[in-house]
């Protein structure tokens, strides 16, 4: 009998792992909820107005959170190597309101240049059925979400990479095809 109970508890576990990395089918579409927040400088960030340009990684994270910071890296790659297609990165921060400057010096300190928000009371972080940091989810130009995760580990970079290029099926174009599409244009 604890044998049994022991394969159910295996399963539901092995369950819980695979459902912890989650890729939305198209039967299984999430409306990433919009949101507004007030960013570093006390300026209003709306996911809806981002998504006009492109997708949007949305990545919750604490200045105390390891994995969060080890994180960043890749999100700055993934925002440097997409962001002629659009590609906008807000990092929200679940820090207190005590910890606000800390999470303004930190990210000025690392030259990021993706947009930070502060959600303090964590009202957004709830939306996104945010449990723990950090949380990632890919949102694509049309609102829906497209790949969400919690937690890091260096191949979620390469799953979120590989996630991003399905929203550019004809691919994305290089700086250099903009910039040469805009001078025909003029």
């Amino acid at each position: 009998m604890k044998s049994r109970r022991r394969a159910v508890l295996a399963t539901v576990l092995a369950f819980g792992l695979v459902c912890a990395w989650t890729s939305v089918s198209h039967s299984d579409v999430r409306v990433a909820p919009d949101f507004t927040l007030p960013d570093i400088a006390g300026e209003d960030v709306q996911l809806s107005e981002l998504l006009k340009d492109g997708p949007v990684i949305v990545d919750f994270w604490a200045t105390w959170c390891k994995p969060c910071i080890r994180a960043f890296p890749e999100l700055q790659t993934l925002l440097e190597n997409y962001t002629h297609c659009g590609l906008r990165v807000v990092a929200v921060s679940i820090d207190g309101p005590r910890s606000n400057s800390r999470v303004a010096s930190f990210i000025k300190s690392k030259g990021y240049g993706f947009d930070v928000v502060l959600d303090p009371a964590q009202k957004v972080a709830r939306k996104y059925h945010v449990t723990s940091v950090p949380r990632t989810v890919l949102v694509g130009q049309d609102g829906n979400e497209v790949l969400a995760y919690t937690g890091y580990r260096p191949a979620h970079h390469e799953e979120l990479e590989k996630a991003l290029r399905t929203l550019f099926p004809d691919g994305c174009p290089e700086p250099e095809q903009i910039e040469s599409t805009e001078e025909a244009g003029e």
